[in-house]
């Protein structure tokens, strides 16, 4: 069966939902609760051990790492922006696609199935080419990527 889940890709922090036993569920961080309830921070860390982290512990590995830690990229989506980690050059849709991907597995992990499609909300005052890299970071991260909505009326 085919899984759809709903993303808020935030600047300062992110959350999916979906419909878990005909409800609609917001998906826990599997780090566990953060001061912001089930969302977790948009941040993404490499760490010098090649480990890539996102989330609640990125936060806490910025504090002595900054300059391997990567925030706020969604304010350079649909740019030709780029993060220098070790030599890569990263695009904000690279980036984002790690923080789906976590939002993927985190589904996953809490429904028990596969998901393969997301509609992801963008500011309202995205254009096309913020729109199309939302997208594109969607793909990445290995969703089809149903549609973009914009927030307000996500909100709705």
């Amino acid at each position: 069966m085919s899984r759809t889940m709903g993303i808020d890709l935030g600047t300062s922090n992110s959350a999916a939902a979906l419909i878990k036993d005909g409800k609609i569920k917001l998906v826990p961080a599997s780090e566990g609760p953060t001061s912001y309830g089930k969302m977790f921070p948009s941040i993404v860390a490499f760490r010098e051990d090649g480990e890539i982290v996102v989330g609640k512990n990125a936060k806490s590995y910025a504090y002595a790492h900054p300059e391997r830690t990567v925030r706020w990229i969604k304010r350079k989506m649909g740019t030709d922006y780029t993060v220098n980690i070790d030599g890569y050059m990263y695009t904000p849709q690279e980036i984002s696609a790690l923080i789906i991907k976590k939002m993927k597995n985190d589904a996953e992990a809490f429904i028990g199935e596969k998901i393969d499609k997301a509609v992801i909300s963008a500011p309202a005052y995205f254009n096309n080419n913020q729109r199309n890299a939302t997208k594109e970071a969607g793909e990445i991260a290995g969703l089809e990527v149903l549609r973009i909505v914009s927030e307000p009326t996500a909100a709705s």
